[in-house]
């Protein structure tokens, strides 16, 4: 399922050094992976992440928690080594690379395809019936690389695409953006890290989103408060 987007946004030129953008970014991972967790409702604090990531273990927190934390830990991880290789081609295998990884232990099927019929909460918006999504991916990656004029644009399609769509049983969204940091961190143009605090407007954001189909007002959020280019 595509979506209406009128607003576009112009790339960094020339685009920043990647080997150094991978460098910073490591260095900021805490802040990433504390504030993809918080999102998805994690109750880990900043200060609990930095510690786990430096291998230390958290008490008083479900195991299932810190399992994802050290799992985005995981999908970055993969994306800093797939950016590296730089000849990887955006398809199916790499989203259901970062799902595999992503939503491991969460989902009743990680890495492929849900195959059955999933809702999204707080709307009445009903993703595509599961038989359709084979086609769905086939068909709407190619329109929605060739729509974009800038690679600032398909990186935030490509999330807002992912999480329309849900083509998995759960983890869409930190996928999708894992997917979406991989354009923008292959093509030197920075990172997308929506923070903690933005939560309740990012949430509200994305519920009008799905009940329009119009992604004008959640691109413009993420461009003006979300996007990280270390300018």
């Amino acid at each position: 399922m595509l979506f209406e987007r009128n607003v576009t946004f112009s790339d960094v030129v020339p685009q920043l050094e990647i080997n150094k953008l991978i460098i910073l970014i490591k260095r900021l991972l805490p802040d990433v992976v504390f504030n993809m967790a918080s999102l998805e409702g994690n109750p880990f604090t900043y200060p609990e992440v930095q510690t786990l990531l430096d291998g230390i273990t958290i008490g008083g927190h479900r195991l299932s928690d810190e399992q994802q934390v050290l799992r985005i830990k995981e999908g970055w991880n993969l994306l800093f080594e797939i950016v590296k290789k730089d000849n990887i081609t955006m398809g199916k295998e790499l989203f259901n690379d970062f799902n595999k990884i992503i939503a491991k232990d969460e989902a009743l099927i990680c890495g492929q395809f849900r195959t059955g019929q999933v809702r999204i909460g707080g709307t009445d918006f009903m993703p595509p019936k599961y038989d359709e999504l084979e086609i769905i991916f086939a068909t709407e990656l190619p329109q929605i690389i060739d729509r974009c004029k800038t690679k600032t644009d398909l990186a935030f399609e490509m999330f807002l695409w992912g999480a329309l769509n849900k083509f998995y049983y759960d983890g869409n969204k930190r996928t999708s953006r894992l997917v979406c940091n991989y354009i923008l961190l292959s093509n030197g143009q920075g990172v997308l890290n929506v923070k903690a605090k933005d939560r309740l407007e990012f949430n509200t954001l994305m519920l009008e989103f799905y009940n329009t189909i119009k992604a004008d007002n959640i691109v413009e959020f993420f461009y003006k408060k979300c996007l990280e280019r270390y300018i």
